[in-house]
């Protein structure tokens, strides 16, 4: 297995597309490329048909998945704007790469079996597949696929995250082999000797005590530990530091959801946006369902706790399931990077500093795609990393 990334920022996209092949194929010293995952800002995308066309004459044979981006990663850099390229190939030896492209309309029924999406994006259930998959954030309801696949292929990593740099429905582009696409969402299905591992920080970290929702409606939560929610909120910050009442008032306060009813760590806490409060009432919306009885914590985040949850993230997947990574994808969001850290490639530097010899490539999204508690979601204010190993290693 062999994986080669690079990333450019010339404002001409065969400039671009120069620098990043050379540097791709010295990468991969002499072997075929098997698929090729590339990204690249809105410069760049009025130029697609020319992306396709050199990566189809330089890498025959290989599978292509791409997407537009407001930024893009690789090369060991973060390229925050609208001339960033990003290119990454990979030598599979032993694995089977299939894609397919979803539409809404061609979306499995919520009632539907389960070979119902089995047929949808081609794959066996016997064939235990890890799923890259990149969407339309206008077109497309990304966490129906994400769930659909989840019950599908039980246990199935799943990482990918929502196109982004554009400003409105069908300004996105969408890259699946020869096919240049505006709506909808692409994927890629590993089978064989590949393992992909996801490892998903949150950076945020819990304030205040464990709670209970007792009263709720669909995503509306009423009553938390038998009192209203938005007092519940005010209680915990009344006796949060000052610190985190300020963090709560500068940069909101967000409601995690318990996935391991046995542990308290960063890592238990599905984090959600907590999206406003009732208008006549003391309740308060957040961006998921839920149901009574729920075990939830508030959560702030900053660039200290993003940087400590990025971390621990990170050493875990060093020190378990990632260990012999050949290379990875990083999904970010948008709200990362420069903005959150003030510093240039972070997130790079710290994947760099667990795993000094794999090569990453990525892009900066409107939504990030990994799993959390055993379960994969649709995130904000993620990085949601993808790391390749061989199966049998």
């Amino acid at each position: 297995m062999r994986f080669a990334s690079a990333a450019a920022s010339e404002s001409e996209t065969e400039s671009a597309l120069d620098r990043t092949v050379a540097a791709v194929r010295e990468g991969l010293a002499g072997e075929r490329a098997d698929v090729l995952f590339t990204f690249f800002g809105p410069a760049h995308a009025l130029a697609v048909e020319s992306i396709r066309d050199r990566l189809r004459d330089e890498f025959p044979g290989a599978r292509v998945i791409g997407a537009s981006a407001g930024g893009v990663i690789g090369g060991d850099r973060e390229f925050e704007s609208a001339r960033g390229f990003s290119l990454a190939a990979a030598r599979f030896p032993g694995a089977t790469i299939s894609g397919f492209h979803v539409e809404t309309r061609g979306l499995a029924s919520p009632d539907a079996g389960p070979s119902a999406w089995h047929e949808l994006v081609s794959v066996a259930p016997s064939a235990s597949p890890s799923f890259v998959v990149v969407a339309d954030p206008y077109s497309f309801p990304a966490q129906m696929l994400v769930a659909g696949l989840d019950f599908a292929y039980p246990g199935a990593p799943i990482v990918g995250g929502l196109a982004s740099g554009a400003t409105g429905p069908g300004d996105q582009t969408l890259l699946l082999d020869d096919r240049i696409l505006r709506t909808g969402a692409v994927g890629l299905a590993f089978t064989g000797d590949v393992t992909l591992v996801p490892a998903v920080a949150q950076g945020c970290r819990p304030i205040g005590p464990v709670m209970t929702v007792t009263k709720c409606e669909d995503n509306l939560v009423r009553e938390i530990d038998a009192r209203p929610a938005l007092e519940a909120a005010q209680r915990v910050l009344r006796e949060a530091n000052e610190r985190d009442r300020e963090l709560a008032r500068s940069a909101a306060l967000f409601l995690g959801l318990e996935t391991d009813p046995f542990g308290d760590a960063p890592g238990h806490w599905l984090v959600r946006n907590i999206l406003g409060r009732e208008r006549d009432g003391g309740g308060l919306y957040v961006g998921e369902l839920l149901r009574p009885g729920r075990r939830v914590r508030f959560h702030v985040r900053d660039r200290v706790s993003s940087t400590e949850d990025l971390d621990r993230t990170l050493l875990e997947a060093h020190d378990g399931p990632g260990n012999g990574c050949r290379g990875a994808l990083l999904f970010s969001c948008l709200g990362r990077g420069m903005h959150l850290y003030g510093v240039p490639d972070h997130d790079t530097r710290a994947f760099r500093a667990r795993f000094p010899g794999a090569p990453l490539a990525g892009c900066f999204c409107s939504g990030e795609i990994g799993p959390v508690g055993g379960q994969t979601h649709l995130h904000g204010f993620t990085s949601s990393f993808g790391l390749f190993r061989p199966r049998r290693a």
